[in-house]
């Protein structure tokens, strides 16, 4: 459904005599709308209608409005040829056989034919193309005709015409039209409107003047105001802006729409530029002070006179909102630098396929480490980050961190950054950025806000110097003050939008008597609700709240907003939605706007309470909403429904207090990467506990998510600390005895153990082990999962028999208690297999494994993983045996069927390739086994991160397979990194950080000697 929808007519009408260039231009303005606005045929047929009969044109148009009407699509409707103005109002489209005198049975009367089917038809937005002579009436006839109906329904139009009521000459109207649509306009928006032509056809066309008409949701306008949704094809001067074609574009559209660049703003411009030198430039101010427009005008520099910079000078930005992620952030930042920045992409594909040791988050893999490969004399790459403040604050911190590596690392001296930030927020104290450049952006003038809304109520108000004084006050109430003899106002810009927009409606009265920024967006909004019927104002009501709730900037798809409002009871359908949109005007922002690409918010973040009040007011409370839209999110199958959840979901639970979805959500939005999980559950921390408070048992789950998620990266030192934290904190909350308390001790011992504090785990799981005894007995199976961690730490520390013995007995009361095929039971026969083995009874060892697999082939299959994992161990014992080529044979089989079944990402299947390229080492083939453990070096610092055990192996295996074939000064180097690498994460106990030092020593007194 929806979509946009093209009708282009080129007629010759034979009584009129030939005009010769109808069907070239026709076919001109065709294929531009379809190739390069995306258009489509509005009747089955492709391409333009040339020389249609007056009955030919009626069903071409019938056609047309059919089609968008039952899509819900928009429609244009253009007319190349003959026009004739019979009588006031009264103009004709005349097709091949219509009289140079027409009337309605034998030409196309356009004033009343678009109205019938305006009245019968539900499209999407309407735009009318018209070169003809005489289109003046046709314009007339429109305002006067076509507006009641769309007024009913909220609709949109957009008009324009070649002349008034003179002739129009040689096609001039089409084609400077298209010349402009290949120049482009470097001082419009991202698309060309119909209002945008005007002045290029008026001054290419002197002969003729066009005429343009607009109507959107009550309002007809012959100004030039237009519903940016109603677009012809994209503006080809905007293409070496860095938001080009991205989501941000829209936004920027609005905030560069109007501009007023005072000398204030001009000053400000060139204190960031003239600070180039500065790695990192700071705008800092209050609300609506301007810092975003500040950084949309760099973005579109020909926007003011004299800038000297060009587009290239900004090469990416990103606009933060609540719902901004870190992963969304760096894929729209590589997104921007991958068509701008040459050499980008190949940087990019490099980094995921080549060895980069220090690799950390997926911000460094997508951005920091490709732009640290272009650093080159000469190049500046500058990217532009605005509302560092909106995001959440977990993934605040991580952007932060971001930012403080961009703008302070050598490897990245050629990166400059601009932020934007508001003032009072504490971003700006952050001591991370403390090396920042501050551009202070003070408050507007109130004399260029009445200016302003001078301008809009049609010239001066009455009373300037108590519209100024009134403006001082709206959004302070603080002494009016001055700053340089200039009167100054606390949001300025903001409020400049909201009142020229409302500014018709506000007498000098009410001035007098003083109304502020809530009541002026109430105005605005019953602006919007004029003329609508009790239905769509009560629709209207659930569509602020929605936005609301999504929060500011474009970053609610449409097609979810629908979805929402359906939840909430509410029918209106895309088509509609947009009406009520553009009847809200500046309150709403848009990306994308009239695709179905479009995502939609509040424009400002002081605009929330106001709309909030609002949508309650007309029926919906911001919880509904709230809840509305995770019910969208859970039934859309959409990519733009899931991005849009991976920033959003978790806080609209919260909202609600769904603390047990939010949990829910972030476990859907888990990777294979245990680095990127325990970001995820990092970053949403916070929010936790502000909404739920620091003792909710589900912000206290979050936390062990996130050290568990720590230690499983690698960080086993760091996750031990949280978990210590987390024990207290769970102790005090829920008590000595509670599951969670347990649990947490059980991750305490078990990471303990794997740092290689053997002796400090045993203590622990000893006292575990006495306290579930005492509270859930003998036969539980978290009592009996503690004894198998404490058979586990006794073979650890060495003693072997004692170790065999209590897997025996443990094997045996797990078979009796849960099962001889639960999967614990296995678990257990394989530990048990395995330590037979390490105390040298291979034979009782071999047999173990081998009635292992035979019973998981028998319970599971031969796919399942517990199978493929009895495998793996049979092989591995094979290799312990002295079976070597046995057990390279079974890794290989091995090797095949993991990569069938879990996929070449599972950290099982890097495990057999680990193996395998050991085997290569072991035979002697070095170089073989360097390019394998290189290749998987770099596939597990993508998957697991760089602090993971198993990545940590690979480069210890790496380096000894170069020190073999005798590159020890480089097997050193790599090892001395490694070590420090690994004393960091995982202590100078840990078996790995052991085994390392020894290699090193081994390596470093083989090149001595």
């Amino acid at each position: 459904m929806g979509g946009r929808l093209a009708l282009v007519v080129g007629s010759e009408c034979v009584a009129l005599g030939e005009l010769g260039f109808t069907g070239e231009l026709a076919s001109g303005l065709y294929g531009s709308l379809t190739e390069v606005g995306g258009w489509r045929s509005a009747i089955d047929a492709d391409g333009p209608v040339l020389d249609p009969t007056a009955d030919q044109l009626a069903e071409a148009v019938d056609a047309a409005f059919a089609a968008a009407s039952a899509r819900q699509a928009t429609l244009l409707l253009a007319f190349i040829g003959h026009g004739v103005a019979t009588s006031a109002e009264d103009f004709y489209l005349l097709g091949h056989d219509s009289p140079a005198v027409p009337n309605s049975r034998n030409a196309f009367h356009l004033t009343q034919e678009i109205r019938e089917r305006l009245n019968q038809s539900a499209v999407d937005g309407l735009v009318v193309l018209v070169d003809a002579c005489e289109t003046g009436q046709g314009v007339l006839g429109a305002a006067r005709r076509w507006t009641d109906l769309l007024a009913q329904g909220a609709g949109r139009m957009e008009m324009l015409v070649a002349a008034g009521e003179g002739p129009a000459f040689s096609g001039c109207f089409t084609r400077t039209m298209l010349a402009t649509f290949t120049d482009g306009l470097p001082l419009r928006g991202e698309n060309l409107l119909p209002a945008d032509l005007v002045d290029p056809i008026a001054g290419q066309c002197t002969r003729q003047q066009p005429q343009y008409l607009s109507f959107t949701s009550g309002s007809v306008s012959m100004a030039h105001t237009a519903d940016p949704g109603l677009w012809l094809v994209p503006n080809t001067a905007r293409h070496r802006d860095a938001v080009s074609g991205r989501s941000a574009a829209g936004f920027v559209d609005q905030l560069t729409r109007d501009l007023l660049v005072t000398p204030d703003v001009r000053e400000h411009l060139d204190a960031i530029i003239d600070a180039g030198s500065n790695r990192l430039r700071v705008v800092i101010g209050p609300t609506g002070a301007g810092k975003s427009t500040l950084l949309a005008m760099l973005i579109r520099p020909s926007l003011v006179e004299g800038l000297a910079i060009t587009p290239e000078y900004i090469t990416a930005a990103v606009f933060l909102t609540a719902a901004s992620a870190i992963e969304a952030v760096a894929a729209e930042l590589a997104a921007q630098l991958s068509v701008r920045l040459p050499g980008f992409a190949d940087a990019a594909r490099a980094v995921r396929t080549q060895r980069a040791r220090s690799e950390y988050d997926i911000f460094d893999i997508m951005v920091r480490h490709p732009l640290a490969r272009l650093s080159t004399a000469g190049r500046r790459v500058t990217l532009v980050f605005d509302g560092l403040n909106q995001p959440q604050e977990g993934t605040r911190k991580l952007l932060v961190g971001a930012i403080a590596d961009l703008s302070r690392r050598h490897d990245l001296r050629h990166v400059r950054v601009i932020l934007g930030i508001r003032d009072g927020t504490g971003v700006e104290h952050d001591p991370a950025l403390a090396h920042m450049y501050r551009i202070e952006v003070g408050e507007p003038a109130a004399d260029d806000i009445a200016t302003v809304v001078g301008s809009a109520r049609g010239g001066v108000p009455a009373y300037p110097s108590q519209w100024i004084a009134w403006i001082q006050r709206l959004l302070s109430e603080a002494p009016t003050a001055e700053a340089d003899g200039a009167h100054v106002v606390s949001g300025g810009w903001l409020l400049a939008r909201v009142l020229q927009e409302v500014a018709s409606s506000i007498t000098d009265n009410a001035v007098a008597d003083g109304i502020g920024l809530d009541r002026i967006v109430v105005m605005r909004v019953d602006n919007a609700l004029s003329g609508m019927d009790p239905e769509t104002t009560s629709a209207t009501g659930a569509l602020l709240s929605v936005l609301v709730a999504a929060g500011v900037g474009p970053v609610l798809p449409l097609e979810l907003l629908d979805a929402a409002l359906t939840s909430l009871g509410v029918d209106l359908h895309i088509a509609r939605i947009r009406d009520i949109t553009v009847a809200l005007g500046a309150l709403v922002t848009r990306s994308h706007p009239g695709t179905a690409r479009e995502s939609l918010g509040v424009t400002h973040g002081a605009l929330l309470p106001s709309l909030r009040a609002e949508g309650k007011l007309l029926g919906v409370e911001p919880e509904a909403a709230h809840r509305a839209i995770v019910a969208a999110i859970k039934e859309s199958p959409s990519d733009r429904a899931a991005d849009y959840a991976r920033g959003s979901a978790v806080r609209h639970c919260l909202a609600y207090r769904d603390s047990a979805s939010a949990i829910h959500f972030l476990e859907m939005l888990q990777t294979q990467r245990a680095a990127d999980n325990r970001d995820l559950w990092a970053a949403w921390i916070p929010a936790f506990t502000e909404a739920l408070g620091p003792d909710n048992p589900d912000t206290l789950t979050t936390r062990s998510r996130a050290a568990y998620h720590r230690a499983e990266s690698g960080d086993l030192i760091g996750a031990i600390t949280e978990f210590e934290l987390l024990f207290i904190d769970r102790f005090r909350v829920l008590g000595p005895d509670h599951p969670k308390t347990l649990g947490t001790r059980t991750n305490l011992a078990t990471y303990r153990a794997r740092c290689g504090d053997f002796a400090g785990a045993r203590t622990d799981y000893q006292r575990l082990y006495a306290d579930q005894l005492r509270l859930l007995g003998p036969d539980h199976p978290d009592t009996l999962r503690t004894r198998n961690d404490l058979a586990s730490n006794r073979a650890d520390l060495g003693d072997l028999g004692g170790a065999i013995a209590d897997f025996e007995q443990l094997a045996l009361d797990r078979a009796r208690i849960i099962g001889p095929d639960d999967p614990q039971t296995l678990r257990t026969r394989n530990s048990l297999a395995y330590w037979r083995g390490a105390s040298g009874d291979i034979a009782g060892a071999r047999t173990e494994f081998e009635q292992l697999l035979a019973d998981c082939l028998r319970i599971y299959g031969p796919d399942h993983v517990a199978t493929l994992n009895a495998r793996n161990n049979l092989a591995a014992f094979r290799d312990r045996s002295g079976d070597l080529v046995g057990a390279r044979a079974e890794f290989t089989r091995l090797l095949a069927d993991r990569l069938r079944v879990l996929g070449a990402d599972h950290p099982d299947t890097l495990t057999t390739r680990s193996a395998l390229a050991g085997y290569l080492a072991e035979s002697g083939d070095l170089a073989a086994a360097i390019t394998d453990f290189e290749d998987l070096l770099t596939d597990r610092l993508r998957v697991l991160g760089p602090d993971h055990p198993g990545t940590f192996a690979t480069r210890n295996d790496l380096a000894t397979a170069r020190a073999e074939s005798g590159d020890i000064p480089r097997a050193i180097a790599e090892l001395e990194v490694l070590l420090v690498a690994e004393l960091r994460a995982l202590g100078p106990a840990h078996p790995a950080t052991i085994h390392t030092q020894s290699t090193l020593a081994h390596w470093r007194a083989e090149l001595v000697q």
